[in-house]
């Protein structure tokens, strides 16, 4: 398991999210969404009292993308 994911996954996971929301909420929506296991960690290890988002853009700053990984 990777501790990143990439910007394209997050996208994928959390294409119908309504914010804001907070990790779990992010998490779940992202399991539900059968995202991969990865991107899934990356939301469930966001800080504790970092949120709640109120856009992608806030979650894309809160976790660890991996550019060099495509998809």
């Amino acid at each position: 398991m990777s501790d990143t994911t990439t910007v394209d996954r997050l996208r994928t996971a959390l294409r119908d999210v309504r914010y804001p929301a907070d990790k779990a909420q992010l998490a779940d929506h992202a399991s539900r969404n059968n995202a991969d296991e990865d991107t899934v960690h990356v939301l469930r290890s966001i800080p504790d009292g970092v949120g709640p988002f109120g856009s992608f853009d806030e979650v894309l700053t809160s976790v660890p993308i991996d550019q060099s990984r495509e998809g």
